[in-house]
């Protein structure tokens, strides 16, 4: 096995608040499958890890175990279009064959947590009625008809399987069972892990204001310096202990406001009706006709 590493044979490329991280620590259980212990290695979006080069990216695979049947990786920025764009043309540039699986959630849950995760990280005050009208990354990265279609433009359509938060909430096991039939392997899933969540927004620490401005004055000042950092191994040990030396209470989630959810399904509204061309799972529990 060469330094350099195996690309990957698959990804999850979101959404992001939408399970992916569940999804991740599961099929890293898998006994035929390596994923790299750092989750969100970014590199395919240019304003991110792209500059660090492919031998970079090869590398984070390089502990590939003989005999090892699939390998993966899972990057939500993958799904931020119109944020970061020329992502699917990249992927398909240099991993023409990968399977891409896409996981999407409850559009006013979806964004309701996204809010929520902001606020814990110091980088939302509005309250949520304001957000989505003021910062237009809600409501994209919720347009999921939108992110599936622009990875058609560079793959077929039986290289990407789409699930939802939901199934893989409540139907656990049938969920990644199928991501597997997908992904060619048997479901040999480890009972264990299968029963946890990993990562929900509710417990993640809260950022202080103190902390959250330092932070935010690092990105700002040294924004390539910041994408490097994405995807290494200290990233998420600092991150949380940063958490715990922040100055804010812990935050809690609250349901939206019924006027704001209504706003979220009259704007996504068109998105759904394109995603069921995509996904056969009743979505009427999303409050969508």
């Amino acid at each position: 096995m060469s330094e350099r590493g195996r690309l990957p044979d698959f990804i999850i490329i979101g959404s992001m608040k939408a399970g992916t991280t569940s999804l991740y620590e599961y099929l890293r259980a898998h006994p035929d499958v390596f994923m790299p212990a750092v989750k969100e290695l970014d590199f395919f979006v240019s304003e991110l890890n792209w500059r660090r080069g492919l031998d970079w990216y090869a590398s984070r695979f390089a502990s590939v175990p003989n005999g090892t049947a699939c390998v993966g990786e899972a990057s939500t920025s993958y799904t931020k279009y119109p944020r970061y764009d020329g992502v699917s043309a990249r992927i398909r540039a240099h991993l023409p064959d990968v399977r891409l699986v896409y996981s999407v959630r409850d559009p006013v849950e979806r964004v309701r947590s996204h809010h929520q995760h902001n606020v814990k990280l110091g980088e939302e005050s509005e309250p949520i009625d304001r957000a989505i009208r003021t910062n237009p990354a809600y409501l994209d990265y919720t347009r999921y008809a939108t992110q599936i279609e622009r990875y058609l433009e560079h793959f077929p359509r039986d290289r990407i399987f789409v699930i939802t938060a939901e199934a893989l909430r409540h139907d656990r096991r049938a969920t990644v069972a199928r991501v597997c039939d997908f992904l060619g392997i048997r479901p040999d899933l480890d009972a264990d892990v299968l029963e946890r969540e990993f990562y929900t927004t509710s417990g993640r620490p809260t950022y202080g204001r103190s902390v959250a401005f330092v932070r935010n004055a690092l990105k700002r000042a040294l924004p390539s310096r910041v994408a490097l950092w994405r995807g290494t191994y200290l990233a998420r040990p600092v991150k949380r202990a940063l958490g715990r030396f922040g100055d804010g209470p812990n935050g809690s989630a609250s349901a939206v406001p019924a006027e704001t959810a209504a706003f979220i399904r009259a704007e996504l509204a068109p998105e759904i009706d394109r995603l069921r061309r995509y996904l056969d799972d009743d979505l009427s529990a999303w409050g969508f006709a």
